[in-house]
């Protein structure tokens, strides 16, 4: 897997001489992070998916999820057309770090063209679903709290993504996602709507009977909406997100908020209630705070509540975890 990043790194190093209006960039971020669980004893696999685990244990943990390294770029194509592209592959895990993670092309892959028309990708890409829910009511990103505490609808598809241009301060977003079989197809639909300090979005998704179908999580024949507002006021910001998923049987309901104390210190909090068609509602909710080094750089602290069994990494109820980590972005 070394060899395969030290290779991806030396052919970016000599793409970017010679194709320097191409503007490709090497990017990524790296992210270290130790945790208590409280309640669970785990074992997962090299790709991290929970393979094994009791109960009335409690573990250390180390996580690199979040570890990514991509290649992205562009070309001016004339008359106000660029081509585009994006390559990235998430490397970390929980308790197996980065050597131990083959390096795939995971997350964002795609080829595409941008104009005054707007964006069209073709490859994997987030879905509309998560590109006005998951995108915008994150509260922790890419560290251990973040599976009890994000939006239910957050995936990805492999097809046709269209993205509109912004349109006095509204964007909208079109998924299709093909599965082979006939003409049925995944698809989703969604807007983003920003004025002064306010943003207003929606979605709908709908996955097909048949065939493949990674946007729904391998549940069949499902439609999920959603609402969520957002005011920014200045010094931080606060968010509400409501879904309907698994054909509006189950109500979401996600508030994550921030609050910069200073240029270099912000507080995090997020509340999760799920209120299932079958089985007992359940609240999640989790605190944490950033020491920005610098834009690049921070180091980070989490401490969050499970009510529900197999939220995150735990599966007793009421169960208390704890993270510390460093994350540098490149």
């Amino acid at each position: 897997m070394n060899k395969k990043i030290v290779a991806l790194a030396v052919a970016a190093a000599f793409a970017i001489p010679a194709a320097a209006s191409a503007q490709t960039t090497l990017f990524g971020q790296f992210k270290y992070e130790v945790g208590y669980i409280d309640g669970s004893n785990f074992l997962e696999d090299k790709d991290g998916n929970l393979i094994a685990e009791s109960n009335d244990e409690s573990s250390f943990v180390h996580s690199t999820k979040g570890t990514r390294l991509g290649l992205r770029g562009s070309e001016d194509l004339g008359g106000g057309l660029k081509g585009i592209y994006r390559f990235q592959s998430g490397l970390g895990n929980v308790n197996g770090g980065v050597s131990g993670t083959s390096f795939t092309l995971n997350e964002e892959n795609w080829v595409g063209l941008r104009s005054g028309f707007g964006t069209l990708q073709l490859g994997r890409s987030d879905t509309a679903m998560k590109k006005t829910g998951g995108n915008h009511f994150r509260a922790f990103t890419d560290t251990l709290a973040e599976p009890s505490l994000i939006p239910d609808r957050t995936d990805r598809a492999d097809g046709i993504h269209y993205t509109t241009p912004n349109i006095s301060g509204f964007t909208g977003y079109l998924t299709l996602e093909p599965n082979g079989v006939e003409t049925d197809t995944y698809w989703a639909v969604g807007g983003a709507f920003s004025f002064g300090q306010f943003l207003i979005t929606a979605a709908y998704e709908d996955s097909p009977e048949d065939g493949k179908y990674s946007s729904t999580y391998g549940v069949k024949d499902q439609s999920n909406y959603q609402v969520g507002a957002k005011w920014n006021f200045g010094q931080g910001d606060v968010g509400l997100l409501w879904q309907a998923v698994n054909d509006a049987d189950d109500d979401v309901f996600l508030v994550p908020a921030n609050f910069k104390v200073t240029p270099n210190v912000n507080l995090r909090a997020a509340a999760k209630y799920v209120d299932p068609k079958v089985g007992d509602d359940f609240t999640n909710f989790g605190l944490g705070a950033q020491y920005l080094f610098s834009k690049r750089t921070e180091a980070f602290v989490n401490v969050w509540v499970d009510d529900e069994p197999g939220q995150t990494l735990s599966n007793s109820d009421d169960s208390t975890q704890f993270g510390l980590g460093l994350r540098h972005s490149f």
